[in-house]
């Protein structure tokens, strides 16, 4: 899964510690092989988020476990502009 979003400049230093601090482990924790951030490099407010599943029924499961919730409520505080790509690796 692939998400592309914007975080405001004030928020991006407590964006990142929330995300390292709480977001990714609890992904990491429910079944996400990996969970990485990036920021856009040409855009002063772009991001980009994957998150890698063994296969789309165990995504489809840690997407739909309640402890996932919290995590979903603090990414929407921060995100605008969002946008996700479900994708297969082919190589």
């Amino acid at each position: 899964m692939i998400f592309r979003y914007d975080i405001p400049v004030e928020k991006q230093t407590e964006y990142i510690q929330v995300t390292k601090e709480k977001i990714k482990p609890l992904w990491e924790s429910i079944g996400c092989k990996a969970y990485d951030i990036w920021q856009v490099a040409d855009s002063e407010t772009g991001f980009l988020k994957t998150m890698l599943f063994e296969d789309a029924s165990q995504l489809k499961n840690s997407m739909a476990r309640k402890e996932a919730n919290p995590v979903k409520e603090i990414f929407g505080k921060f995100a605008e502009n969002v946008s996700r790509k479900m994708c297969t690796k082919k190589t």
